[in-house]
């Protein structure tokens, strides 16, 4: 395959991640031994006819949108609030989840009438956003390190630099999630995420690179991610995802989806590895889209099952998100209006 461009995977980034989500969001909270009953020996092996996006693609798309927002004020002559920018996304996100359709006039992501949809997002960041104060990793609002930070933090992977992606997604992570595992995961995620599709590194490499970064502020995410490659080095093992956790929390939800990605790294292993991700008793789709963004990330969207897409709600959207991410960070050209002038649930 030629070598995807970075907006490519970018593109493949948010879509993997999306297909990722669908595939586990059927069996989110089921135990093993019930996915098997109701789906065969295998698990489930594919999306639903109608794959519906979970609450982490529904809140990953509003993280680029609110990253996209502070980007274009920027280079526009506004100021740089990449954080604040970031926190109004997510307010319009719980908006979505207290209405039942787009009122007129609203704008961006908020017009679009699939997103007013519960699909059992996490109590922790639906009442965090209900409060007035969001939290910093200096000044927390809760103890929680679930996994409600990481697997919405892709999109800070496509800031211009390593350092920034992860500073950007801990920041991002903790306004809803004050455990020091919750937001650091966030941006251990980022720093995968940017490593693979910005940088093109290599998934061993980035995963080390990204363990060594969180080992600064927590050591339990930098364990969890070198038990995962340690694990993956003996193979594609539902024994070793069972072993690395539940998924529930920050570190084990990052560690299950960059094991799954370390055991099966081939292009033609895509599907087979969100499977592995999503068939346990556990955050199916949080681990399932971990792993679809990282191989996303690395291989481009040549990677991604076409009939998957095709049953995949709002693919346009998550495509575009992806697309002008991966334009922001390498300079290629988007519409950059789109961003502007976004409705400001505050106000």
């Amino acid at each position: 395959m030629p070598e995807p461009s970075v907006v490519d995977r970018a593109v493949a980034c948010l879509l993997g991640g999306a297909l990722g989500d669908a595939l586990g969001l059927p069996v989110e909270f089921t135990a093993l031994p019930d996915i098997r009953t109701e789906h065969g020996d295998t698990g489930i092996t594919e999306p639903p006819p109608q794959a519906l996006l979970g609450d982490s693609t529904q809140l990953t798309l509003f993280t680029g949108e609110g990253y996209l927002h502070a980007w274009t004020t920027g280079n526009s002559g506004g100021p740089w609030r990449p954080v604040e920018s970031t926190a109004a996304a997510y307010r319009r996100w719980l908006l979505t989840q207290q209405e039942h359709k787009p009122a007129p006039g609203v704008t961006g992501l908020l017009a679009e009438a699939e997103l007013y949809a519960n699909r059992t997002p996490g109590l922790t960041s639906l009442r965090a956003l209900q409060e007035p104060d969001l939290g910093t990793p200096e000044r927390p609002r809760n103890t929680s390190k679930g996994c409600g930070a990481v697997n919405r933090a892709a999109p800070a992977g496509f800031a211009p630099t390593a350092e920034m992606a992860y500073q950007l997604a801990c920041q991002f992570g903790a306004l809803t999630h004050g455990g020091t595992g919750g937001w650091t995961s966030a941006g251990a995620m980022a720093v995968l995420v940017h490593l693979l599709a910005v940088q093109d590194r290599r998934l061993p490499a980035a995963v080390d690179q990204a363990a060594g970064r969180a080992l600064r502020e927590d050591t339990e995410t930098a364990i969890a991610l070198a038990e995962a490659a340690t694990l993956a080095r003996l193979g594609a093992d539902l024994g070793h995802v069972e072993r690395l956790g539940k998924g529930w929390i920050g570190p084990e939800a990052l560690a299950i989806g960059v094991y799954c990605a370390l055991a099966l790294p081939k292009p033609e292993q895509f599907t087979d590895a969100l499977r592995l991700a999503a068939n346990h008793s556990g955050h199916s789709d949080s681990t399932a889209a971990i792993t679809g963004s990282l191989l996303g990330a690395r291989h481009g969207t040549a990677v991604l099952p076409r009939s998957w897409l095709a049953r995949l709600e709002l693919a346009d959207v998550v495509e575009r998100i992806g697309h002008d991410l991966g334009a922001s960070c390498c300079g290629a050209q988007f519409n950059q209006r789109r961003y502007l002038g976004l409705t400001d649930p505050t106000a």
